[in-house]
């Protein structure tokens, strides 16, 4: 189904929800810088609980935009798992900023920054896919992000074992306890990225 008979204004839900992905884009790159200057971390983690929110509120707009409009571009029920995966993805690394400050991580493990450079190169092939889902002629680019992201989310998986295989080697049980929950909310980050593949391929098959 062509979508090039839609008028111009109910594309407004893709840049609702490009504007989303690129406030999650922000939020992933601003974990991730945290890993190459890891000081003052309550703030950092403060700080990026407000994008956190921002999105929280992006999402209630989208929402709200959907009860007031007859006619979507996309069903609605893919206009609204897009956006819940997408603040899946920014919750998670919400979550792990709260834990290292929880945790009181006093300096980043190379494991940790792997999965989460990891994780950042993956939410760019997010916010890329969802800028090209604007664009329906070019569902090729689209689905090559969708193809990075799952390499991506198999690499994670690979980094993940590894460094539970490792970090059981110690004999430091608390270690172990704060590390492996550590570790697993990121590689469970990179999963919701690969949620978000898996809407976008269903929407391209719908829409072909």
């Amino acid at each position: 189904m062509a979508l090039s008979w839609l008028i111009p204004q109910e594309k407004k839900f893709f840049d609702m929800i490009i504007e989303q992905s690129a406030n999650v884009k922000g939020g992933v790159k601003y974990l991730n810088t945290m890993m190459t200057d890891f000081t003052d971390l309550e703030q950092k983690a403060h700080n990026l609980k407000k994008i956190e929110r921002k999105g929280d509120r992006m999402v209630h707009d989208i929402h709200e935009e959907l009860n007031k409009t007859f006619i979507t571009p996309i069903d609605r029920e893919d206009i609204v798992e897009l956006t819940s995966s997408l603040d899946d993805i920014l919750d998670h690394a919400d979550n792990v900023a709260d834990n290292i400050v929880l945790f009181k991580i006093e300096e980043p493990t190379k494991a940790m920054i792997d999965l989460v450079c990891n994780f950042n190169r993956a939410v760019e092939e997010v916010d890329t896919a969802i800028n090209h889902l604007k664009d329906m002629k070019k569902p090729k680019d689209t689905k090559h992000c969708c193809r990075e992201i799952s390499n991506f989310e198999r690499e994670g998986d690979t980094i993940y074992r590894k460094a539970i295989a490792e970090l059981f080697q110690t004999e430091d049980a608390i270690e172990i306890i704060k590390l492996k929950e550590l570790y697993t909310n990121i590689e469970l980050a990179v999963n919701r990225c690969e949620d978000v593949a898996d809407v976008l391929n269903g929407i391209l098959i719908k829409y072909a």
